[in-house]
């Protein structure tokens, strides 16, 4: 998962890079407008990508439990006393 990220966190960044570039922020009209949209949806992208990478690395500090490993282990209980049950 960690690789994933930093492969994404960097496709963005280098796209932000490009088009900042090619796009210009003080165009007037639907061009300006698609822009701004265009960074503030990239920069939204960049930003989730380094909260997920700073939410992994607590998680490991902390050693916390994944979730769907306790939802997993919830339902084979459940399953198994259904198994007694019958």
């Amino acid at each position: 998962m960690r690789t994933r990220l930093f492969i994404s966190l960097g496709v963005a960044a280098f796209l932000l890079w490009h088009a900042f570039e090619q796009f210009s922020m003080q165009a007037g009209g639907i061009a300006g407008v698609f822009a701004i949209v265009w960074f503030v949806f990239a920069l939204l992208v960049v930003g989730g990508n380094l909260s997920a990478l700073l939410h992994e690395r607590h998680k490991k500090k902390s050693g916390t439990i994944d979730t769907r490993t306790v939802l997993e282990s919830r339902k084979a209980v459940q399953t198994q006393g259904r198994r007694l049950r019958a």
